[in-house]
């Protein structure tokens, strides 16, 4: 019997949920892997053959043991045994012994993407885990209390300062923002999609791992091996997943050679045929699904009306009719792709009100930092000591958020 060891551990510690991706990447690296680590803990390769008579104890064992390493090759009933060599070695069949080693490397595929984005996303200058570390604060903290304020105030800063919109103030806020990449303040979403395309490029390598590790010359080998077996093809005649198979050995014996042929039983070629035909059409359905949510993503991030729709519904307890052009600017100006991208995924992991309100609080900090430049355009006198933040109406029920309600200087 074979099990990869450890595996269990390794992969409860690997294949853990993070909170800045989607359902689909949730089902790739984790639902996904997650299977496929199950039955590679679960499946292991044993097999027992009929031994000639005169073998006794180590013997039997020795054999057994020969046979599983040096692979068996499997001829159908109906058919003669072939005497050459060369014959038999094309009918080994050697892969059901690696099937654990194999399912294992593929539930590391799956994963291989998100820690791609887990790790690489943070060049673009907002880290999410620090963002959702503080989204986390705030659904723990009571609705209204100062601590939750608090929060958001931290959250908001951050991100504002992570997407260098408004006032280009130096904050300590600064030290956690690398400025790699951020000219176009889309690296983070470029890489998203990046990462859902390797998960699509990745379950294509899957399926050119089943044909040539099964050995099989089925292109569709899930459907086809289906169609056999509604037709009543079983492995007797097709040769995939025998439970029956041969195996040759020598001994060497007062100076010659003997050649056994014994006849053994592959018990786990049951269990691995309902394994992989499973994963097959698993594989197809998350293949389809993820095909279908790349596209939506690349389309939601290429179109700004997107974009902007989204924007104003996290923003409209504040904004209203008047403010479309500022939301608008907001949306583009302030949060780019990545910034749209971040609430999103506050809103995916926080629900709805968590979002209005650390995005709201961004924008209000955009009005503000609109409201200095303007201030010390028009009136270069007034100190930026923060002094008159109350000239600043942020929420109105009527006029534009983009008027500020403090006298200005004509510009000279």
């Amino acid at each position: 019997m074979i099990i990869v060891p450890y595996l269990e551990s390794v992969f409860a510690n690997w294949f853990r949920p993070v909170t800045f991706d989607d359902a689909i990447d949730r089902l790739n690296y984790l639902y996904t892997a997650s299977i496929i680590c199950f039955f590679a803990i679960a499946v292991s390769a044993k097999q027992q053959c009929w031994m000639p008579t005169e073998f006794k104890g180590g013997w039997e064992q020795y054999a057994e043991d020969y046979c599983f390493i040096q692979n068996t090759f499997f001829i159908p009933f109906e058919e003669d045994i072939p005497n050459e060599d060369s014959d038999r070695i094309k009918a080994e069949i050697g892969y059901y012994q690696w099937v654990p080693i194999v399912l294992a490397l593929q539930a590391i595929m799956f994963y291989m993407p998100s820690w791609l984005w887990a790790t690489y996303h943070k060049f673009s200058g907002l880290d999410l885990t620090t963002a959702m570390t503080n989204v986390e604060k705030i659904m723990a903290a009571p609705s209204g209390s100062e601590d939750r304020k608090n929060e958001l105030d931290e959250l908001s800063l951050y991100l504002n300062e992570c997407l260098e919109f408004g006032e280009q103030q130096r904050t300590p806020v600064r030290l956690f923002c690398f400025r790699f990449g951020r000219g176009l303040g889309s690296y983070m979403t470029s890489l998203y999609l990046l990462v859902k395309g390797l998960y699509i490029i990745n379950i294509l390598i899957q399926f050119y791992v089943f044909n040539r590790f099964l050995g099989s010359s089925y292109t569709f080998w899930g459907i086809q091996t289906s169609v056999d077996l509604y037709n009543g093809l079983e492995w007797m005649d097709s040769g995939v997943f025998p439970r029956v198979t041969l195996c040759d050995f020598k001994v060497r014996r007062l100076g010659n050679i003997h050649r056994y042929t014994v006849q053994c039983v592959l018990m786990i070629n049951m269990l691995n045929e309902k394994i992989y035909l499973f994963l097959w059409f698993w594989f197809l359905f998350v293949e389809v699904v993820t095909v279908i949510n790349f596209f939506y993503t690349l389309l939601y991030m290429s179109l700004t009306q997107l974009r902007e729709k989204s924007t104003y519904q996290w923003l409209k307890q504040i904004a209203n009719d008047e403010d479309k052009q500022a939301v608008k600017d907001f949306c583009h100006q302030a949060l780019g792709p990545d910034g749209v991208l971040t609430l999103r995924f506050i809103e995916s992991h926080a629900g709805g009100i968590v979002v209005r309100d650390v995005a709201t609080e961004m924008f209000r900090g955009y009005i503000k930092s609109l409201h200095q430049s303007l201030m010390r355009a028009t009136s270069p006198n007034i100190p930026n000591d923060g002094a008159h933040e109350s000239l600043y109406v942020l929420s109105k029920p009527h006029g534009s958020l983009m008027m500020p309600d403090y006298p200005t200087k004509a510009a000279h």
